[in-house]
């Protein structure tokens, strides 16, 4: 009966709705049957005998129930009552069987019969019955029914009634217990729940098919919601089902309020943040003034407006509620400027959580940053006498120097303060630090002024103390006419025991106060375009006495920046002609290059006759496509697929360097004249083998050729290191792990010829050193230069370290960052906090030295600070002077968005997960602190979040910084880019952000952020080109075994050897080798199947599904898509078909009779594709030569990642195939369901970029019995 109702609704006519039920005829009423007014006159269904002296008014309507129950039209077809058809004035009426109220038997026995009753007024859900059974209800004009059995010929009708009434009441019961649940959370719930008795099992097809009617309860049960509480409607999982099923929200429709029978309430999934007393001092009372004073100044981004037909915007205010009180015309202040609880918009609601959804990526991939181009300070001039005071102090023909002025009434000395005033009035005065002052031949009298930044001219912006300044390296020449007056600027110094003062008093005594308008004080100094918060450099010293008069810290600091990064020659030896003048040596970002030296160059400094080649998708013409067969194949007009690699970029080209000169015969010589001539080494791909050798030769395999290029410098981007294999002392493995940027060659090639040879004579020296290791001793003829050669070609080593980092990881997950940082070699993992049992399990599984903590970090911290040592079950508590490094990625739930930073958002964040972890900080006071989260961390509440986050650091006495890394520039083959918070405690180093190693795609790379109309980006120099290829699916999964849908095999053997550099370093050197948890998903019938349709061939997704009828492993079949409607946006096909799947295309309001289910194309996706960019990448494969999406933390064909199919099987990718995509080494051990394990791997950091930030971290370590980089160089390259 159902089959035949769902045919018909998707039956292709233009008559009316009733005629879809033409062929359903009602069999005939019961027995006996009477009108609804006679039946409810029998004695049996009344209550009450007359004789009572009063009815209470809910009373006055009679109440019954009714049993074996039909409905159907005036033509007595059958009918559903909940499609729609009440709504467009329908008339339904029914037959049945009445019993009294009381009754609980639903046979028809002591009924009575009644026939024709109604028509129906609206139906409704009034409770479940014991939890399960829902109570539904009709009312009409004389009364109101419960119903309990309907007819036979009826059941199949309340089978789809009771199927997503009882789904509504599972999906708020998951809302309001899970924290932030993804669409693929929502369905691995309903997949995994066993209905009750008479429902079928719940698939992604039912929940779809019943969206609206579910968005509808969910939208009920949030009217019942407070103004402090979220709207269950916002959450990911409710957004991506009204986006992929096209649900209207906020429509009137004909259904009383569903109401659980015992409401309940979502509770918190953590305590309130336990907070330390400087951080609670500077939330308490620091901040909440601030952004009080600041609130009608800062502009927090354009004010979102109401969909003004949803039924709630179509509400009075209720003048009742706190939002309506607060209102000027209901008698209050009208600060509040919050919406009547009852006019709350879901449609802007919704609107506002996609905006700040956190993994939101694609909104960066072309976003194009404008900014406001850096004004020139323009200063007043002002009124004052300005008379010098004492002898001058030096002189030249166009300036006379002194030593003090009297400026006004004022006397300035130099290394005093000023303020300085500024043209426009709008700008406090500027803060300016007085170097040294002249007066020119003109009578100007003029000071050369080291600007301090004031903290609103920061990153810090309105949440900076305002009366805390910042260093800079910026200098003006200014005229004393603009100098308002002195002022007093104090450098609050470290207190000596600093890491003890974590959680102490605040001793208000000490703290600076502004209490003339005029006295500053300052701790650090900062770089705008990193946004870097650093101790203060010691100053330059000045050489030449003659020129101390006129010598300023600052723009000598400048100049040996700008020194450092010019190519210089030295070492002049040769003139061979005026256009070629042999040197020995080119000093360069402080690196020494000399013959024998192996650079990086630009990727287009050679020419190469192969290259890598990220084929094109294989477009058919549209012309060619069977659009009976493929309706959707016309959607695929983009060239853009997602997770593509056609614009990554070629990694840099490799040289030997066997000359420098210089092609002018100049004693000043110009960068752009230096010229070096080296050997053309080749890569694996750019060989005549090309992808075949690449695939299975190391990243860092290269073949010398005897080539030469004449190359000019300034192509070269760094220093890398060279060594021929059988030199090595060690394997090669062990070699490149010791240091960064090492390449190694066994063969020769030859371009023309196509040969592979012996490497040439001089070649094979190269890297040749004694056995003492690390000391290059070549065994030739000992000369001065062969040694200064050995000297600067020997490879760099990463950091030796004596004691590594003791660490504490918060929110540890399954330990993701822990790992990277161990693999780097700094870290001792001694405390973990996971809430999560399964991923706290899976942290001890790797980590089993670690004390693993599961409960809450807000508990934890609380204990501690209480002077408890350990917790309930005797774990020992980290004691402060413990941790040395502290790291963790806080959730952001509860406040992430980009909405206005009111009151309200301002509380919900002092008490969120950030300030906890913030607060361990102030706490423990570790040498070193990472954060990791979501990118859009940066643009959380209009960036308040951060720039609150970076105010507390700095508030600490921490040095700071904050960008945004790419995972895939790492060596993983997965598009991730996250926000990293690097602290590091005064008197430590700042560590600088890595450069990236691999390169990957330009549209996955824009990593610069805009806040506050200002741009900021990492350090990293590298963002054209990296040293390595990028890593490709098919090097990370080739070598896996196939498996089948739902494979749930945990452990199984390889069956392949690994192929890849990549695969042979994530299998690493297990002693039994053995493969774990490679196991997917089981997916549904229908779902397997269309996946099974899914073409190999690259960008390929649901738009390649063909319209046919299929018959699915369970012994079903699927149906064709019927296309009924004239969609006039994109036309018809080229055989004149309709394209068009309800009648919201033509501009009508959407049907619910116009759905069809069981369809190879899904039904929901040509249906709202046109306004969701046709769900590209729905239903997709991977690529074989392409990159993972971000990996999410449930696979799902019609999720969020989209494209989690494997490449060529019919399945979802499996657990090991994602945590490959990560990164994870093949022996780390995963706890729990395929879901958790599936969880912990999407929520994890990817330990190949933990290494990397490890990398940096080291540098920052001081040792000195190795060579590495010097703390002075350190400091130059990060301007």
């Amino acid at each position: 009966m159902r089959t035949i109702l769902i045919n018909m609704l998707k039956k292709k006519s233009s008559l009316k709705i009733l005629q879809f039920y033409q062929h359903l005829k009602l069999k005939g009423h019961p027995n006996g049957a009477v009108d609804e007014d006679i039946a409810l006159t029998d004695p049996k269904l009344c209550l009450f005998n007359g004789n009572e002296s009063f009815i209470h008014e809910s009373d006055q309507r009679p109440q019954n129930k009714l049993t074996y129950f039909s409905v159907y039209d005036k033509n007595g077809h059958l009918c559903a009552f909940d499609t729609g058809l009440i709504e467009k004035n329908v008339m339904l009426y029914f037959s049945g069987y009445i019993k009294a109220i009381y009754e609980e038997d639903a046979s028809p026995e002591n009924g009575v019969p009644a026939k024709d009753m109604g028509p129906i007024n609206e139906w409704y859900v009034s409770g479940f019955d014991g939890g399960e059974l829902a109570l539904i209800g009709f009312n009409t004009a004389f009364c109101e029914y419960i119903l309990m059995d309907p007819s036979e010929e009826y059941a199949p009708f309340m089978d789809v009634v009771r199927e997503k009434i009882y789904m509504s009441k599972l999906i708020i019961e998951f809302l309001l217990d899970e924290i932030n649940p993804s669409y693929e959370d929502l369905l691995n719930k309903l997949q995994t729940i066993v209905p009750p008795k008479g429902i079928t099992k719940f698939t992604e097809d039912s929940l779809l098919r019943h969206a609206q009617f579910i968005c509808d309860q969910v939208l009920s049960f949030d009217d019942s919601a407070s103004a402090e509480d979220t709207l269950l409607i916002t959450s990911p999982c409710m957004r991506a089902l009204a986006n992929l099923a096209g649900v209207t929200l906020g429509k009137r429709v004909s259904l009383r309020q569903m109401r659980l029978r015992e409401q309940k309430v979502r509770k918190p999934a953590w305590t309130k943040a336990t907070t330390t007393q400087l951080v609670n001092n500077m939330f308490e009372n620091i901040f909440a003034d601030q952004l009080t004073k600041h609130n009608d100044t800062i502009t927090m981004g354009p004010k979102r407006q109401r969909c003004g037909v949803c039924e709630h915007c179509q509400q009075p205010d209720c003048g009742l509620c706190n939002a309506c009180k607060d209102m000027i015309k209901f008698g209050g202040t009208g600060r509040g400027k919050q919406a009547c609880i009852k006019r709350r918009c879901p449609n802007m609601a919704i609107q506002e959580a996609d905006d700040s959804d956190p993994e939101n990526e694609d909104q960066y991939d072309t976003l194009r940053i404008e900014v406001e181009e850096c004004r020139r300070k323009v200063f007043k001039e002002l009124k004052k006498d300005i008379v010098w005071i004492g002898d001058q102090i030096a002189s030249n023909n166009l300036k006379t120097f002194y030593r003090s002025v009297i400026v006004g009434d004022e006397k300035i000395e130099i290394n005093d303060y000023v303020l300085v005033e500024p043209r426009n009035p709008a700008i406090p005065s500027h803060v300016a630090k007085v170097i040294y002052m002249w007066e020119n031949k003109n009578g100007i009298k003029q000071f050369h002024a080291n600007w301090l930044h004031r903290g609103n001219d920061t990153i810090l912006g309105e949440t900076s103390d305002p009366i805390e300044l910042f260093l800079s390296d910026d200098c003006d020449d200014v005229p004393f006419k603009s100098v308002r007056s002195k002022c007093t600027v104090i450098f609050k110094n470290v207190p000596k025991n600093w890491a003890e003062l974590g959680n102490m008093d605040l001793n208000s005594e000490n703290e600076i106060k502004d209490l003339d308008g005029k006295t500053f004080f300052y701790q650090k100094r900062y770089t705008p375009a990193t946004a870097r918060f650093e101790d203060p450099l010691p100053d330059p010293k000045c050489l030449p006495k003659e020129n101390r008069h006129r010598f300023c810290p600052a723009c000598a600091h400048l100049r040996e920046v700008e020194q450092f990064n010019m190519p210089k020659v030295y070492e002049r030896i040769e003139e061979k002609s005026t256009k070629e003048v042999i040197y020995g040596l080119v000093k360069y970002k402080g690196e020494d290059y000399r013959v024998g030296t192996t650079v990086f160059l630009q990727p287009k400094a050679f020419n190469f006759k192969y290259k890598i080649i990220h084929q094109d998708i294989q477009k058919l013409k549209q012309e060619n496509v069977d659009e009976d067969m493929y309706p959707e194949f016309y959607r695929k007009s983009s060239d853009h697929v997602k997770g593509s690699n056609f614009d990554t970029p070629d990694p840099f080209c490799i040289g030997y360097i066997n000359e420098i000169y210089v092609s002018k015969n100049d004693m000043l010589v110009a960068p752009s004249d230096i010229k070096i001539k080296v050997n053309k080494l080749y890569r694996p791909e750019n060989t005549h083998k090309n992808v075949t050798l690449m695939e299975q030769a190391d990243l860092n395999m290269v073949y010398w050729s005897d080539e030469v290029c004449n190359i000019k410098f300034i192509e070269v981007v760094g220093k890398c290191y060279l060594a021929y294999s059988e030199n090595l002392n060690q394997t090669v493995d062990e070699w490149t792990a010791e240091g960064p940027n090492r390449f190694y060659f066994n063969e020769a090639y030859n371009a023309q010829e196509k040969t592979f040879n012996e490497p040439p004579y001089h070649a094979i020296s190269i890297g040749k050193s004694g056995k003492s290791k690390g000391n290059l001793k070549f065994k030739g003829k000992k000369t001065e230069e062969s040694e200064k050669r050995a000297f600067v070609s020997r490879p760099i080593e990463y950091n030796k370290i004596s004691k590594k980092l003791r660490t504490l990881d918060v929110f540890a997950g399954c330990g993701g960052l822990s790992e990277g940082l161990h693999q780097a070699g700094i870290a001792e993992n001694l405390w973990a906090i996971e809430k999560e049992e399964a991923a706290a399990n899976a942290y001890r599984l790797n980590n089993p030295n670690t004390t693993v903590f599961t409960d809450d970090c807000n508990i934890l911290l609380k204990k501690v600070m209480d002077g408890e040592t350990t917790n309930e079950i005797g774990q020992k508590l980290p004691q402060k002077g413990q941790v040395e490094l502290l790291c963790g990625g806080p959730p952001c739930q509860g406040f992430s968005g980009m909405n206005r930073f009111n009151s309200r958002q301002y509380s919900l964040f002092k008490n969120s997960l950030v300030v906890s972890y913030l607060s361990y900080c102030d706490y423990y006071r570790p040498n070193f602190f990472i954060m990791e989260n979501v990118r859009n961390f940066v643009s959380f509440k209009r960036s308040m979040v951060l720039k609150l986050t970076l105010r507390c650091l700095v508030r600490m006495g921490y040095q700071c910084t904050f960008g945004i890394l790419q995972a895939g520039n790492y060596g993983v083959p997965q598009t991730r880019r996250r926000i990293i918070i690097l602290a590091a405690a005064p008197g430590q180093i700042l560590p600088q952000y890595p450069e990236p190693t691999h390169v990957f795609s330009k549209h996955a790379c824009q990593l610069s952020v805009l806040v506050d109309n200002k741009k900021y980006s990492t350090n990293c120099s590298w963002t054209e080109s990296a040293p390595f290829r990028t890593i490709s699916v098919r090097d990370a999964l080739f070598d896996l075994p196939e498996i089948k849908n739902g494979w749930n095999k945990e452990e199984m053997s390889y069956t392949n050897d690994a192929i890849s550099h990549f695969q042979r370093r994530i299998r690493g050197k297990q002693y039994q080798p053995l493969l774990r948890d490679h196991i997917c998903k089981e997916m549904a019938p229908l779902v397997e199947t269309r996946i099974a349709h899914i073409p190999v061939a690259s960008g390929s997704d649901w738009r390649d599904l063909p319209n046919i009828t299929v018959r699915l492993s369970d012994g079903t079949y699927s149906k064709k898509l019927e296309y009924t409607h004239d969609d006039k946006k994109v036309g018809k096909s080229s055989t004149g078909a309709y394209r068009g799947v309800c009648s919201c295309c033509m501009g009508k309001q959407c049907d619910p009779t116009d759905k069809q289910f069981n369809t190879l194309i899904p039904w929901c996706l040509p249906h709202t594709g046109n306004r969701h960019n046709h769900w590209a990448g729905l239903y997709g494969r991977l690529e074989w030569n392409g990159f993972f999406s971000t990996t999410v933390t449930n696979p799902e064909p019609m999720g969020k990642q989209g494209r989690v199919l494997h490449p060529v099987q019919t399945r979802v990718v499996s657990v090991r195939e994602c945590a490959r995509s990560q990164g994870f080494p093949d022996s780390f051990r995963f706890y729990g369901t395929i879901l958790d394990k599936h969880r912990q791997i999407g929520n994890a950091v990817p330990p190949p970029l933990g290494v990397a930030i490890g990398h940096e971290l080291r540098k920052c370590m001081r040792d000195e019995s190795v060579i590495t980089e010097t703390d002075t160089e350190l400091q130059l390259k990060s301007h």
